[in-house]
């Protein structure tokens, strides 16, 4: 209520210190009645004609209803993300059927039913994607300004990321495995990959403190989803080390710096802890090379690598001093699933 209703600080609702628009304003008990009709004021009117106890019309409020700042909000994100998923899974979908068909023994397995038209149309896919996200994300982000929700200023432009990483690991595995089942695997991965990293961006910008642990859990499991797919995609065509370690490393840093979008740090602090988790991944991928195991298990223990990596950052831009906590989740959880995957190799 606005300060000509209630007056005084101390004035709760419907106190005498405010008689209100239609209050009568003769004193209690002049006219012979009550004092209690005399006095009320919230909803009846005896002061305008109309007989004492008679209700009058119920003020009209121009708030809008609870929640709708935040639809509004949400459907520009919603209504876009879901065109740029839907149009780059198609994309993927035609290009998985491009490259049914037998396997070759020249080259790596994602070149033996490709040609450079694929790898044309997949980098356009790629780039569209990341260009589609973005501009989803800006303008959700200018309708939660005009409804006086604006994003932090720490914000990067970082929306892309998760989106270009899950586009592009479809695009590996449909060229690695070129078969009839990557026909429907393939689009879902990027289908998934592009609406699942705009929504959990959008919940965890949206996020109150009753629902920030979800928001935050959705989004961590997005990029992790996304990770392993993208790191087990290069990891699985055995590349060389020269091209394999900087894809891990570029893969790795972008989604690293999207997991920083949770954390408090400068741009230029999550830039530099981008580079360090990525230049991480790349020597895991080193070492790997010189292991024999199997091919999902090798995107496992690179998924592990990055979510050591990229935990320790968060926790490190979230607090100047890591916690024995913090030691235990990343530390130990990564320690044991190593032994796991280690003895299984």
């Amino acid at each position: 209520m606005s300060s000509g209703l209630y007056s005084g600080s101390g004035a709760g609702r419907g106190s005498p210190a405010d008689p209100g628009p239609n209050r009568d304003l003769t004193p209690p008990g002049s006219a012979g009645e009550p004092e209690h009709q005399a006095t009320t004021g919230s909803g009846y009117s005896a002061g305008n004609g109309g007989a004492p106890g008679t209700p009058s019309a119920p003020a009209r409020s121009s708030a809008p209803p609870p929640g709708t700042g935040m639809q509004s909000v949400r459907q520009p994100m919603y209504g876009l993300g879901m065109v740029v998923s839907v149009v780059v899974a198609l994309v993927i979908f035609v290009l998985a059927i491009f490259v049914i068909g037998d396997a070759t023994d020249r080259g790596l397995p994602l070149t033996q039913t490709t040609n450079l038209l694929f790898w044309i149309v997949g980098a356009v896919s790629i780039i569209g994607a990341g260009i589609g996200a973005q501009y989803a994300e800006r303008t959700a982000s200018q309708a939660a300004t005009a409804v006086g929700r604006p994003r932090p200023e720490t914000a990067m432009a970082t929306a892309w990321a998760v989106p270009v990483v899950a586009t592009f690991a479809a695009l590996l595995l449909v060229a690695t495995y070129h078969n009839g089942i990557m026909v429907i695997v393939g689009p879902l991965i990027a289908f998934f990959g592009n609406a699942g990293a705009l929504l959990s961006r959008d919940l965890l910008d949206d996020a109150a403190d009753s629902t920030q642990r979800t928001a935050t859990t959705i989004h961590t499991l997005v990029i992790h989803a996304v990770a392993f797919l993208a790191l087990s995609a290069v990891y699985l065509n055995k590349m060389p080390t020269w091209a394999g370690a900087p894809l891990v490393g570029i893969i790795g840093g972008l989604l690293i710096i999207e997991t920083l979008e949770r954390g408090p740090a400068p741009q230029h602090q999550r830039i530099l802890y981008a580079i360090l988790g990525g230049g991480a991944l790349a020597e895991a991928l080193i070492a790997l090379n010189w292991w024999q195991t199997y091919n999902w298990t090798g995107g496992a223990v690179l998924l592990v690598c990055f979510y050591l990596a990229s935990g320790v950052l968060l926790a490190r831009t979230q607090r100047s001093i890591l916690r024995g906590r913090d030691l235990i989740e990343f530390g130990l959880v990564s320690l044991v699933a190593f032994v796991v995957l280690a003895i299984t190799a």
